[in-house]
């Protein structure tokens, strides 16, 4: 219900900065909420302000693997908000500065598979 009534808001006005900040900050630390409840707060963060950096920092912190990092489909749903607000970042140069922590985040048992499909499509030539 509480989760319904925030993501109306957020869909028909738009989220102030200290919005942003508090729901990132649910969605990114531990807490009792449903995957459901995280999922569509993250889909409806639609800032209504630049984002600052301080709240991408908060994303990218929150990605990897651990207990106290979201759980990974918040954190692919993250990623893609990340994408989406690209455009009105305050600083559009702080994911440049992050791209060796987002790199390093990359699951290589995922890539690998792609690599092998390449080698032997080469070998098949």
């Amino acid at each position: 219900m509480v989760v319904d009534k925030i993501t109306t808001i957020a869909y028909e006005d738009g989220l102030s900065k200290q919005s942003l900040d508090i729901l990132v900050d649910i969605v990114t630390l531990p807490n009792e909420l449903d995957q459901a409840s995280i999922n569509a707060i993250i889909r409806n963060l639609y800032p209504a302000e630049r984002v600052r950096d301080d709240v991408v920092l908060r994303v990218v912190a929150c990605l990897g693997q651990g207990s106290r990092k979201a759980s990974p489909p918040a954190q692919a749903a993250l990623l893609k908000w990340l994408i989406m607000v690209y455009d009105i970042l305050e600083n559009q140069k702080i994911l440049g500065a992050l791209y060796g922590v987002l790199f390093n985040l990359l699951d290589m048992i995922s890539i690998r598979l792609v690599v092998q499909e390449k080698n032997i499509l080469l070998d098949l030539s």
